[in-house]
């Protein structure tokens, strides 16, 4: 049976590590952090076939990218999958409950204790995974707070019990919203308690709280069998049919399959919070992890048919039996013509076995989690037994290390590498031992071409090609030790060394083209192209007008330009708009977000304009609805800049509806975000309906969560920090609650920003004479029908709605993955009156007053895509998915 593990995606800019395990019949995914969908994209691997998914950990490194991967299979087919998981996997999956719902696909969530145990968590016909908690050791956490209590005790409840404060959201008394009622009766059933209009599911505890989220797991995904409970009432009833106006709304661009069901009051009120003596820590430093064991299967010794023969079994179904290790008894003469029974063991015909290969995957964030790490492998310990280099029971092949900050250099750690065989592979992810390649590689070989258009407008991503220390300098490393790669593969059956993925090095045009000492050399046709657009610039580059542009050195830079799902030219939504001398302004943060973000910045700590100057500096987050390709990169964002030491001097505002914040509340649970009073680096939520256009000031905004003057200091000081007259949401028209944004400058110039729509004249209305409108174009014109079932707009739509509003000039975006490359334009030559029109790239970064110029370029733009290789392999793993 042939059988391997290879690397998906590494620690990298892009990317976390994610292993997957590869059988002819199946596949197994270790991790799935951000980017995990576009990895498979850019690897050329397949996500068919997989049925099991495992986390290391419960956190936005190891899990960011669960919802875009799930509902990516459900919608190309895939009907079941499991996914295993700490403690805390259950509250996870149940938090994307507004965003994450597939009818087609069966969910079976396993949650591992963060207890040892000597149990499979997992086992089929291919694999059998065992788990080893790593609960970090407080006395080697090098959180102040934890140290600074007086003992042992003390520790463990002031990490394991923190008091979870109310979001900033809530200025009005502490207390009134935040308690809790009494526990229901044991006796009334979870899915009546999800119809019940007075039901406060924050009440629930101990198994009532897990058998609810259970119950909402399987809303989700309806086609998930029930599991089974482990409190009283939990039912896990599926909900009857309804209309329209009570339901669940699918994310994005659906499979067919997907319907609506009904939508029980239940579900729109915030989850339990975890129990933090089951789940561990929020604190991102003290997350407890999960080590893996994947054994794989024995394999058999060859069968040795003469001596069969010798033994007097002939050819026949009792070889068969005999090959499926089961004794057999057949008639032999003993040489004077007497028969007699003989019995045939196994042994007596077939050779000596393989033992199970074996796959490790330990996952060490901390210095605080190398002493239970090392207790597991210690004498009496559930791993003891695969330090044991010659055992017949099993084969330790590979060891995947992932290593956070100090521990692969702590001589406890080196020594445990080292307890294993001579012979064992040892694949490292450690920042500092790793290269940071640019993982997407066939976006960034585009941007290249594109930057000898305009260097400034197509900035090559920042990337480094060496470690910041090698890995051959880590003194004590077993002679085996490896930098984890992108495509790094090694076959476990039959045994072969470690491989280096050719599909990698084929594919990766960007690495050799930047590394060369000279230009690409581009086409004729390309080359052509460029000259001309660049007659077109010059034409007009001494225009004296365009000094007098508003806001003429405000720079867009449209991070993420696709829609519904990444493609191998561009991820999903998200701008970032640079005010010069205040700061900057998110538009949206699909998946993927952070990333595209240092590679545009970089992580050179010597650069004052590194990516964690750039968090400092982000003043608002605007997310515009719940649908995953606009906000899954969020947490990963917000929990990135937690991390920031020290601490940002102002908050960041986050406007967003309350499906959002109730998501990232019940995420908050898990990993803090900065939504609790006292955060070193805090968030304050901003409800859309707050700081509606309509209203004639921010006083007059809903009274949801807080007291009508606190929303409109907050208005103040946002506007304050970015230099505008004011900041105002317009509610579009989508399949699900959906807001445009209309942002008013000091210096007399305006950005309207138009989230998912279809043509709406409020949006006209709200962004009269706008300097700059952002507005989705997901569909070409000559598909209007589809455009307007699914909620979109097309080209020509966009272009009208800003020819309405009498903009200055517009920046198409949100495109769907039909189009990988550039839609199919209606764009004209520009013509004094109109606006100027323009299309949006993944890393372009476009200043107001450089729109004429990206607008003459847009034929040249279409030239070089024209020019690049089409990827059938990539597209095809598109064309599986339902798309807009």
């Amino acid at each position: 049976m042939l059988w391997s593990t290879s690397v998906l995606s590494t620690l990298s800019s892009d990317t976390e590590p994610s292993v997957v395990i590869a059988f002819d019949s199946a596949k197994y995914l270790f991790n799935v952090g951000e980017n995990t969908t576009r990895s498979y994209l850019q690897s050329r691997q397949t996500w068919r076939k997989t049925k099991g998914l495992f986390l290391t950990s419960i956190s936005t490194q190891r899990t960011s990218g669960l919802p875009g991967l799930l509902m990516t299979f459900a919608d190309a087919g895939r009907s079941q999958v499991r996914v295993t998981g700490p403690s805390g996997l259950l509250h996870l999956i149940a938090s994307m409950r507004r965003y994450t719902y597939r009818e087609n696909l069966d969910v079976t969530p396993s949650e591992v204790p963060l207890v040892p145990d000597d149990q499979p968590v997992y086992k089929d016909e291919n694999i059998t995974v065992f788990a080893l908690p790593i609960n970090p050791t407080l006395e080697e956490s090098q959180d102040e707070d934890v140290l600074g209590c007086s003992d042992d005790a003390d520790r463990h409840s002031k990490v394991l019990k923190r008091k979870r404060d109310t979001s900033p959201e809530r200025p009005v008394k502490r207390g009134s919203n935040s308690r809790t009622g009494p526990e229901p009766e044991p006796s009334v059933a979870i899915d009546e308690l999800m119809e019940r209009s007075d039901f406060d599911p924050t009440s629930l505890k101990g198994d009532r709280a897990q058998a609810w989220r259970r119950h909402i797991v399987k809303l989700m995904f309806p086609a998930t069998q029930a599991p089974q409970s482990t409190g009283n009432g939990d039912k896990n009833q599926k909900g009857k049919r309804k209309g329209k106006e009570d339901t669940i709304k699918p994310s994005p661009d659906e499979h067919p399959s997907t319907g609506y069901v009904q939508q029980p009051l239940g579900l729109k009120r915030s989850l339990p919070a975890p129990d933090r003596s089951l789940v561990g820590s929020s604190d991102q430093q003290l997350r407890p992890t999960l080590a893996y064991a994947i054994h794989g299967p024995r394999i058999r010794g060859k069968f040795d048919a003469q001596k069969a023969e010798a033994l007097g079994l002939k050819q026949g179904p009792l070889r068969a039996v005999l090959a499926r290790g089961q004794t057999v008894t057949v008639q032999v003469d003993d040489g004077c013509g007497n028969l007699f029974d003989r019995e045939i063991k196994p042994s007596d015909c077939i050779g000596e076995g393989t033992p199970p290969g074996i796959v490790l995957l330990l996952d060490t964030p901390t210095l605080a989690h190398i002493p239970d790490l090392l207790a597991g492998f210690a004498d009496g310990g559930p791993f003891a037994k695969y330090r044991q280099p010659e055992s017949k029971d099993h084969d330790v092949r590979v060891i995947h290390h992932l290593c956070g900050d100090g521990v692969l250099e702590d001589e406890r750690y080196r020594a445990l590498m080292n307890e294993f065989g001579p012979d064992v592979h040892h694949v490292v992810a450690s920042r500092r031992y790793l290269p940071d390649p640019v993982t997407f590689t066939s976006a960034a070989y585009s941007q290249l071409r594109l930057n000898q258009l305009d260097s400034d407008i197509f900035p090559t991503p920042k990337f480094t090609l060496g470690a910041q220390k090698p890995l051959e300098g880590v003194t004590g490393l077993p002679a085996g030790t490896l930098a984890m790669q992108a495509g790094l593969s090694v076959s476990i059956h039959p045994p072969r060394t470690p491989a280096q993925d050719e599909n990698t090095r084929k594919f990766d045009l960007f690495h050799p083209a930047v590394c060369s000492d000279s230009l690409i050399k581009l086409p004729d046709p390309i080359l052509s192209s460029f000259s001309r657009a660049w007659a077109v610039v010059q034409s007009f580059s001494g225009d004296p007008e365009a000094d007098k542009i508003p806001g003429k050195d405000v720079v867009v830079c449209t991070l993420g330009t696709g829609s519904a799902i990444p493609s191998k030219f561009r991820n999903v939504s998200a701008t970032l708009i640079h005010i010069p001398k205040h700061g900057y302004l998110l538009l949206d943060a699909g998946e993927g977000t952070w990333g595209q973000l240092v590679r545009k910045f970089g992580r050179d700590p010597s650069s004052s304009s590194n990516v964690w100057q750039m968090l400092r500096e982000l003043k608002c987050i605007f997310i515009s609805h719940i649908h995953g390709d606009h906000h899954i990169g969020l947490a990963k964002l917000l929990a990135m800049r937690q991390r920031l030491d020290p601490p940002s001097k102002e908050p960041l505002y986050l406007v967003a509806n309350h499906t959002v914040f109730q998501y990232l509340r019940d995420y908050d649970s898990l990993e803090m975000l900065g939504l609790q009073t006292g955060s070193n680096n805090p968030v304050i939520l901003v409800p859309v309906d707050a700081i509606h256009w309509l209203k004639s000031s921010p006083s007059e905004g809903s009274n949801r969560n807080g007291s009508r003057p606190w929303y409109a200091a907050v208005h103040a000081d946002l506007c304050a920090s970015l230099g505008l007259r004011s900041l105002q949401t317009v509610d579009v028209e989508h399949r699900t609650l959906c807001h445009g944004l209309i942002i008013k400058h000091t210096d007399d110039w305006s950005i309207v920003y138009s989230g998912d729509t279809v043509p709406v004249h409020r949006l006209v209305q709200a962004g009269q004479n706008a300097t700059l409108l952002i507005h989705e174009a997901t569909m070409a014109d000559d598909e209007a029908d589809k455009a307007r079932a699914k909620m979109h707009s097309t080209v020509g739509q966009a272009i009208d709605i800003g020819k309405q509003m009498n903009a200055y000039s517009i920046l198409l975006t949100h495109f769907s993955a039909r189009y990988p490359s550039m839609p199919q334009s209606m764009l004209t030559n520009y013509a004094p009156g109109e606006p100027i029109v323009a299309l949006a790239f993944d890393h372009a970064n476009v200043r107001i007053g450089d729109m004429r110029k990206m607008h003459a370029y847009m034929p040249a733009i279409e030239q070089n895509f024209a020019e690049l290789d089409d990827d059938d392999d990539a597209t095809a793993q598109v064309a599986e998915v339902d798309i807009t």
